[in-house]
């Protein structure tokens, strides 16, 4: 468990986008396609411009999700420049990424295999930085494999080889753009690793902040030759998720759809990006262009666009079509990613449509066998479902919570309000109401309302494990510091540490709260 809290931070882009992904030469002529120099020089260390050109062509087809043509192309560079690391690295990163999204192992077989044939290739060249980046980007993947197959000692002995590999090509090449991606992403982790495990953290020799991470993520997003789009990604979904927007993260998206409109890929990954900023509507639209590119395009299915559909449905009240569709990701796909969090939204709109039965059947296949907060949340709330069906009220706050989910604020508060009155509610909706009600008017730019509703949420949380009380005390730390009020903000997000209860999405707020703490440092 331990070891997971630690490196599951390497997770915060969805599908991860490893592997030396980058623009092609002919997308961005202003940026350097290889250091001039030495044959260690080139970038990624391929030997010929035959070998770049393929290099350019499968790295562009990654960037579709056309995983077979990728492939296809680090097959021939494989056999054009025998030994050399590229072919190898990029055939492991599509076998990963197919590990991701099937969570097949026969894929992560094949990733350790190609793995293997990387590092025996990278053992008979000298040093150079291509060759420290590569062997420290393999060490992040590899990382990242064994996290996902809950092998944690090995995911902790080979984050920390590419934590010191990344280390020690900046210190030792600063300028070397590229090989800030990796540290970027590593002190992303970091820095937002629970205070229950920062013990650990420190014991191993590792530091760094959040917001250092983020910087290192923009230097590459700007300024490497291979990195650029997966810093770019990683650097936007890190401040939607820690950082509320505060760096543009939603515009960093929108610039790279701008260069890959077509790309399945990107269109999932803006899609989920829309998504953390509430924009339903149109996250629906570009989750449902990655759907149709895939199946034009007969890539390798991108499983996890049905489930975000699903989302973008359920957040705009449209149950039957959002129970559909969360059913149809969970019949397509075999893995647990998501799995139960589908379930709970599948049961809840079958039963928003008066269907108990069916509800009852998703409540009772969840099941909470990860340590992820989402998981141990859909099912604490999955048995609450199955004792009693949706009351009333419930029913407000459902479509009260989704109506701002959806970016809807003024339905949001209008559906919500009438709970607030005395009596009208139990505790805990009393409680859910305030926040949600609180969180409306934020978001709607009305902080004094905000504030009084989080107050109430703070007093009168209902119930020691929801998170109505703490998030709502996260937040009062937001409209304070947006206020520019930073003495107040950060007393609000210290007090956001002092909870101790396992409450609803403990860890994800903590990260939150230190994200924080760490701008208000700055």
């Amino acid at each position: 468990m331990i070891r997971q809290q630690v490196f599951r931070c390497l997770f915060v882009v969805p599908l991860l986008f490893h592997g030396g992904v980058g623009p092609g030469r002919a997308e961005m002529p202003s940026m350097p396609t290889a250091i001039e120099g030495t044959a260690s020089d080139r970038v990624m260390l391929v030997a010929t411009d035959a070998g770049a050109d393929l290099l350019d062509q499968g790295r562009a087809h990654l960037i579709s999700f056309e995983l077979d043509a990728a492939a296809a192309r680090f097959e021939q560079l494989a056999e054009l420049e025998p030994g050399g690391p590229a072919a190898y690295h990029h055939l492991a990163t599509i076998a990963l990424w197919r590990g991701l999204v099937t969570e097949d192992a026969r894929h992560f077989d094949a990733f350790f295999a190609w793995s293997e044939r990387t590092e025996s290739a990278l053992d008979a060249l000298d040093d150079s930085p291509w060759r420290g980046l590569i062997a420290a980007e393999r060490e992040l993947s590899r990382a990242t494999a064994h996290l996902k197959l809950a092998q944690y000692t090995r995911a902790a002995i080979a984050g920390r080889a590419a934590f010191r590999g990344f280390e020690r090509v900046v210190r030792d090449h600063p300028d070397f753009h590229d090989a800030y991606k990796g540290l970027g992403l590593c002190h992303v982790a970091v820095g937002s690793v629970p205070k229950g495990y920062r013990w650990l953290v420190k014991l191993a020799g590792f530091g760094g902040t959040v917001q250092q991470g983020m910087d290192e993520l923009e230097r590459a997003a700007t300024r490497s030759v291979t990195q650029q789009e997966e810093a770019l990604v990683a650097l936007a979904i890190t401040d939607l998720t820690l950082n509320n927007n505060r760096r543009g993260g939603l515009r960093y998206m929108a610039r790279l759809h701008a260069r890959h409109p077509e790309s399945a890929l990107v269109n999932h990954l803006y899609g989920y990006a829309l998504l953390k900023r509430r924009r339903a509507t149109d996250a629906e639209r570009h989750l449902r262009t990655a759907l149709a590119a895939q199946r034009r395009a007969g890539v390798s299915p991108l499983t996890y666009s049905r489930y975000y559909l699903g989302d973008a449905l359920y957040r705009q009240n449209r149950f039957a079509d959002a129970a559909a569709t969360f059913e149809r990701y969970l019949a397509d796909f075999g893995g647990e990613a998501l799995r139960a969090r589908a379930h709970l939204r599948a049961g809840l709109a079958r039963e928003m449509n008066g269907q108990r039965a069916p509800a009852l059947t998703h409540y009772r296949s969840i099941r909470s066998e990860r340590d992820f907060d989402a998981d141990a949340a859909a099912l604490r709330e999955a048995q609450r479902r199955i004792d009693a069906s949706l009351t009333t009220s419930e029913r407000l706050l459902l479509r009260g919570g989704n109506a701002f989910d959806g970016g809807r604020y003024d339905e949001a508060v209008t559906t919500i309000q009438p709970l607030l009155a005395p009596g009208a509610a139990s505790p805990v909706e009393y409680a859910e109401a305030a926040y949600r009600s609180g969180r409306a008017f934020h978001e709607d730019g009305e902080p004094r309302e905000a504030l009084r509703h989080y107050a109430i949420a703070i007093a009168n949380p209902g119930d020691p494990l929801a998170r109505w009380g703490p998030w709502s005390q996260f937040y009062v730390g937001e409209v304070h510091e947006q206020q520019g009020r930073l003495a107040e903000a950060q007393s609000a997000y210290e007090a956001v540490l002092r909870y101790d209860e396992p409450f609803d999405y403990h860890r994800a707020l903590e990260q939150r709260a230190r994200a924080a703490l760490d701008r208000l440092d700055r």
